[in-house]
């Protein structure tokens, strides 16, 4: 500094003692500011950790791509078509083939491509005794191992009535 600046008539030190301790409290703010904010950046990581999961896609596994929308304001994302995982470049990198072209992208950009299925009928279902009604039906693909040993039941059971006659459900 060029021009002198005198201090408050009412600090009551020289100016070393006052920018001695003026340091030691700048020095103590900054260590408390250092801790809090390591504190609250573990705090913020155990927050978001709770309900993020990892991106971890298969080979040959058919996902959705954000890119950046050109048409509109360079803010906007879209979804766009289904590509195919073809390798895995690092734990979080994929090649993705878009269109027969193959692109590096990053997880973070990915998600599952779930089939949409139009339309699911599915009749009231007897299992075997009178009291068991089943009311509803999933679609489970012959490729889905999550579930093991699936029972599937005749839709049409053949049940014998009251006479001993053996007759569809249906017609019971």
């Amino acid at each position: 500094m060029t021009e002198k600046t005198k201090l408050p008539l009412n600090v009551g030190k020289s100016a070393t003692e006052y920018l001695q301790e003026l340091r030691k409290n700048l020095e103590t703010a900054q260590e408390y500011a250092k801790n809090h904010a390591e504190k609250d950046q573990q705090r913020y990581v155990s927050c978001y950790n709770l309900r993020a999961g990892e991106n971890v896609f298969e080979i040959g596994q058919k996902v959705l791509i954000l890119m950046p929308d050109t048409t509109s304001s360079k803010v906007y994302s879209r979804w766009i078509s289904p590509g195919v995982i073809k390798e895995k470049k690092s734990a979080h990198a994929y090649l993705v083939n878009i269109d027969n072209s193959l692109k590096h992208i990053h997880a973070d950009k990915l998600t599952r491509y779930h089939i949409v299925v139009d339309k699911i009928v599915c009749d009231t279902v007897s299992a075997g005794y009178a009291q068991t009604r089943i009311n509803h039906c999933a679609v489970i693909y012959d490729n889905d191992q999550d579930f093991g040993e699936i029972d599937v039941t005749d839709a049409n059971p053949k049940v014998s009535n009251n006479n001993g006659k053996t007759s569809s459900r249906d017609n019971a």
